[in-house]
């Protein structure tokens, strides 16, 4: 008796279904077929309503790619309370849920309960959007703990392993490792502690069938402190290690690297490249005090242009477009925080106190403008905030140098605060700009409300937006210990 039942039902709802999609169909088959004719013509309806969702995807053949697509761009990563990473719209819709502690080899993640033992950290987005490296800390106590670094698709979280640590240690307190992805998207260029001390590991940012099992991962230097900077070209990395500013060259096929000698300088962090790779910024002893120095890293017979001197240790960035290089120095002891912010031209042209005798924790470039971001901080209430540089030349009605973008402000999550701290570095793996320039993430805990904010602020670490146009709006979009936008 079972099977007419089921015939029967499935009768009931293929004829709800074409009625809505059929109703002149339906009237028809009512009122003036036979039932065994009736049954005919509703499967046959069923079948053309089939064809026609067929023939509709194929006019469409793009639509999940389309999809896909559209999860890489303008999208925010961050780490939820849970210690999974997510992704989601600016404004906090479109949540998407990349891991549930669970690490996906192939074919999604899997479906099951929290497990509080595996604990992402640090995402750092490739430079086309299409994957987010993330660390992965697995284990119940930090002795026994293993420790990885994951390659998962930013739009359904599928990946796996590049890099495994020998043993359980972190370059710092819950921080796993220092990632900076090549900027052609092959290659990870990976910090990481070992046994021997901290090492820069070098190893494939993918590795997939087609491609075969890959390179096994390529040390190419040990030291501390130890920063770097890939080229743009993605041949080579320029790294601070030690007193030692060098320039490495990795021979994949041959796993083997070249190393040039560039300066000695302890006056500085992370040595940086302009953005058509033709030249390279370093602070080291230059007459009677420290400098700031450009040179061509790959015509070494040409002397090196001493840009301006520095006060104590600096940290440094260039413009989007090259012509510009911010420079902080004066650095209070035993604080991160310089008392002194200026805008240089790379030519030596022109020069822009933006601020002194103020306390600066860190700034960032707009990815495709000339603004500068820059974060102060306000010792007595022990808060800081985000302000705007408009370039050399700024026009004085916009330049948001002395006011609190959105009248926001913040006490960063310890995430943030160490990604602040050591700017110089993590500026070219975690941008707080949003593509466009239109706004600025950032997690943490609100402490003034703006009346301008939209959303509701809960207990703990989140994420806000700010937008960085007339007004700085300010949203609340969610739980989280650790934002970064992605790169386009």
């Amino acid at each position: 008796m079972a099977r007419p039942l089921r015939n029967g039902m499935l009768d009931a709802t293929v004829t709800l279904v074409l009625a809505r999609l059929f109703p002149w169909l339906m009237d028809l088959t009512v009122r003036r077929i036979p039932v065994r004719v009736r049954r005919c013509l509703t499967l046959l309806a069923a079948f053309t309503a089939v064809l026609l969702a067929v023939v509709a995807c194929a006019l469409d053949p793009g639509g999940a790619e389309h999809n896909e697509v559209s999860m890489t761009i303008n999208r925010i990563a961050y780490i939820d309370t849970d210690g999974q990473l997510v992704t989601s719209n600016p404004d906090g819709s479109g949540r998407n849920l990349l891991t549930t502690g669970a690490v996906a080899r192939s074919g999604g993640i899997l479906a099951q309960p929290q497990r509080r033992d595996m604990l992402y950290s640090w995402p750092v987005w490739s430079p086309d959007g299409s994957r987010i490296a993330v660390s992965l800390l697995r284990g119940d106590s930090p002795s026994d703990a293993q420790i990885s670094l994951h390659s998962l698709e930013s739009s359904t979280g599928v990946g796996g392993a590049a890099f495994v640590n020998e043993t359980p240690l972190t370059i710092a307190e819950g921080t796993p490792h220092y990632v900076q992805w090549s900027p052609d998207g092959q290659k990870l260029g990976i910090t990481a502690a070992t046994p021997e001390g901290l090492t820069l590991f070098v190893v494939d940012a993918v590795s997939t069938p087609e491609s075969g099992p890959p390179n096994a991962p390529l040390a190419v230097q040990r030291g501390a402190p130890l920063y770097f900077d890939w080229s743009p070209d993605s041949a080579s990395l320029a790294v601070h290690s030690n007193e030692d500013v060098l320039l490495v060259r990795p021979d994949y096929d041959a796993q083997q690297f070249s190393v040039q000698t560039l300066a000695r300088s302890r006056s500085f962090r992370t040595p940086a490249w302009s953005p058509d790779g033709s030249r390279l910024a370093w602070s080291a002893p230059g007459g009677d005090s420290e400098a700031l120095w450009v040179g061509r890293p790959d015509q070494p017979d040409d002397a090196a242009l001493r840009l301006a001197e520095v006060e104590g240790a600096c940290a440094f960035l260039w413009s989007a477009d090259g012509a510009v290089i911010a420079v902080a120095d004066r650095q209070v002891a035993g604080s991160p925080a310089y008392r002194r912010l200026r805008l240089l031209a790379s030519d030596g042209s022109a020069e822009r106190t933006v601020k002194e005798d103020d306390w600066v924790l860190g700034f960032f470039w707009e990815p495709n403008g000339g603004r500068l971001a820059w974060v102060a901080l306000n010792p007595e209430e022990r808060t800081m905030e985000w302000r705007l540089a408009e370039g050399l030349s700024p026009d004085p009605a916009g330049d948001g140098a002395d006011s609190a973008l959105g009248g926001f402000r913040f006490s960063p999550s310890g995430e943030t605060f160490l990604m602040l701290a050591f700017f110089d570095q993590y500026a070219r793996s975690h941008s707080p700009w949003a593509p466009d320039g239109s706004a600025l993430v950032v997690a943490g805990t609100q402490q003034y409300l703006s009346e301008r904010r939209n959303g509701s602020s809960g207990g703990g670490s989140r994420v806000y937006v700010v937008e960085t146009g007339d007004g700085g709006q300010l949203y609340d979009i969610a739980n989280g210990s650790m934002a970064v936008w992605s790169t386009r």
